[in-house]
């Protein structure tokens, strides 16, 4: 049998799970190389350790629901460095009116709070009684909502979760792309509150602790952050990976195989993995398929800047129990929000201090990173002190700007995935990793490698 060679573009997360899934399956049986452009490994994952505070770059952790994830975890051998959220954390905000509310997961509690009008926690109540949407269009996020639970509670609950999760806009986003479990809620059982109390009542019968959408999870990192993961992945993979070693171009030669054209080499290689965002992979592919490679340049990144600052406690006045706030867009902050992320994880940060990561920018701001790090800085911390009541400067900052940083899944997603897929099917030993496609958490990001790292060995 020969050897075959595999290549892999991209050493993210993507990329490095899928090397570490192919030389678990193929072992020598395949030449692996693994490409980065840049000197550093983890792709927008990476952990700033300095003066005792632990400061993530991007993502800040993963909920334990997936086996995938967990088993991947214990087979690199970091099972023992995984770090659960505090329970101190679990309670969650929302800031509107000059102040932060409580999002209680009691009904009771929460229709009763003051954070929606009478009339917007009414027209929640009455979602048992709208209709289904019957035909099978593409919906966003927001007119979902809207007509579900009524455009109050879209604007204040639903626009700044969108905004939290993907950095986009829940007027352009697709409700079935980014969140289909909730599509089928509707489709399946006829409304949220009715597939709730059908999920409860068949969760009962069978002993699941479970809600409607499937096992909730619970957030978790690493102990010294997120960028753990990578490390452990980088000292498994370090004899595959080549660094500062960026691809410009990929060609198909006269025998069929994948010609990778780099700044200081130019080799062949039987199956390519492409781990970049798509609007690179489309410049990759450009000489292959001009078609495809316009379809993965369609797909609309949004920006996003990741401000982390360290307070001494005792210059906060404002209580810290929790996992952070986010900013619904009609309350005219910059701001997106901020997680306190030593209250979740409490190594993050030094005795006697706290961290918080303050979001800016997104698909409805995409130019205020242009403000740049001084300024960004600056205004996170203003509109930060405002509401947490802070009397004093950050002891601590670490600033992180994302240009096109999370692909945003907008209306017809999914119809564009398709046409991305039936390209690919027919270029053949080319596959597409990463967050641009079937799901922007890392949980997917590792499902979506590992069943490329099955296709792959169903072909050779």
């Amino acid at each position: 049998m020969n050897t075959k060679r595999i290549a892999i573009i991209g050493g993210g997360i993507s990329g490095l799970s899928a090397g570490f899934f192919i030389k678990e399956r193929f072992g020598d049986a395949v030449d692996l190389v693994i490409f980065e452009k840049e000197d550093r490994l983890g792709g927008t994952i990476g952990t700033t350790r300095e003066n005792g505070y632990l400061a993530d770059w991007g993502p800040n952790g993963f909920l334990d629901r997936e086996p995938l994830t967990l088993e991947f975890i214990r087979q690199i051998g970091l099972q023992d460095r995984l770090y659960p959220s505090n329970s101190k954390s679990e309670k969650r905000f929302i800031y509107r009116n000059g102040r932060l509310w409580e999002i209680s997961p009691n009904p009771i509690k929460f229709l009763s709070s003051g954070l929606l009008s009478l009339g917007g926690r009414l027209r929640i109540s009455g979602e048992y009684f709208v209709r289904r949407k019957n035909d099978q269009s593409d919906e966003s996020i927001f007119d979902f909502a809207q007509r579900r639970i009524g455009r109050e509670a879209a604007e204040i609950l639903i626009d700044p979760m969108v905004s939290g999760v993907f950095g986009g806009d829940a007027r352009e986003l697709s409700l079935g792309a980014c969140f289909p479990t909730m599509e089928k809620m509707e489709h399946e059982y006829g409304g949220l509150i009715k597939a709730m109390i059908k999920k409860k009542k068949e969760n009962r019968i069978t002993g699941k602790k479970a809600g409607p959408a499937g096992p909730a999870g619970h957030l978790t990192s690493f102990r010294g952050g997120l960028f753990t993961l990578i490390e452990g992945l980088e000292k498994l993979l370090r004899s595959y990976i080549r660094r500062d070693a960026g691809i410009v171009q990929i060609a198909r030669n006269s025998a069929g195989l994948y010609q990778l054209e780099g700044e200081s080499e130019s080799s062949e290689y039987d199956a390519v993995i492409i781990a970049t965002p798509s609007y690179i992979a489309g410049q990759l592919l450009k000489p292959i398929s001009s078609k495809l490679s316009l379809l993965l340049e369609q797909i609309p990144y949004s920006n996003l800047a990741v401000v982390c600052h360290g307070y001494k406690l005792s210059d906060i006045a404002h209580s810290v129990d929790g996992f952070g706030f986010l900013v619904p867009h009609n309350q005219d902050l910059e701001i997106l929000g901020s997680i306190w992320t030593s209250i979740i994880f409490p190594e993050q940060a030094p005795e006697g201090f706290v961290l918080f990561r303050t979001m800016l920018g997104g698909a409805r701001n995409n130019s205020i990173i242009e403000l740049g790090e001084e300024k960004l800085a600056s205004l996170a911390h203003a509109q930060l002190a405002n509401i947490m009541k802070i009397r004093n400067e950050p002891s601590f900052r670490k600033i992180i700007i994302w240009n096109q940083g999370i692909p945003q899944y907008t209306i017809g997603h999914r119809k564009r995935l398709q046409e991305i897929e039936n390209r690919l099917s027919n270029l053949k030993n080319i596959y597409l990793a990463g967050n641009a496609y079937t799901g922007i958490s890392l949980n997917e990001a590792i499902k979506r490698s590992y069943s490329i790292a099955e296709s792959i060995r169903a072909q050779i």
